[in-house]
């Protein structure tokens, strides 16, 4: 099973027509609203995949979708984060709202969700 999430109803539009009508006939779900709104269906996915998303929710909120998301995964699922890292601290950004964490207050959290890290790797010759 597979599915699209957006917060604005022109992104999931965008998706459309990127992936093209044949492709996008594929996704069974779009759902449209925040992250710290969608609330997916228990057993549900092999995969989730998170990108560049996680810097615009609260701890709070993070743990919360982390934790409903480990509940929609099937079983031997896994869930993919891919975003930016600080090497210590957390760097706020007033201009978009966003905080980038460091990789210990990332395990802290996946921890907190109830979930384990199982590979992690950094991307190479990236500032």
């Amino acid at each position: 099973s597979s599915g699209i999430n957006a917060e604005y109803g022109e992104h999931l539009d965008s998706a459309q027509e990127y992936l093209g009508e044949e492709m996008f006939a594929r996704v069974p779900a779009q759902h449209c609203c925040g992250l710290e709104d969608f609330h997916p269906a228990p057993n549900t996915y092999d995969l989730v995949w998170m990108q560049w998303v996680i810097i615009y929710l609260s701890d709070y909120d993070f743990i919360e979708l982390l934790a409903r998301f480990k509940k929609s995964l099937k079983k031997d699922g896994y869930i993919i984060i891919k975003d930016n890292v600080t090497r210590t601290g957390c760097e706020l950004d007033d201009s978009d709202s966003s905080v980038t964490r460091s990789d210990y207050q990332l395990k802290q959290i996946f921890k907190r969700a109830g979930l384990q890290v199982v590979v992690d790797s950094y991307q190479k010759n990236f500032p």
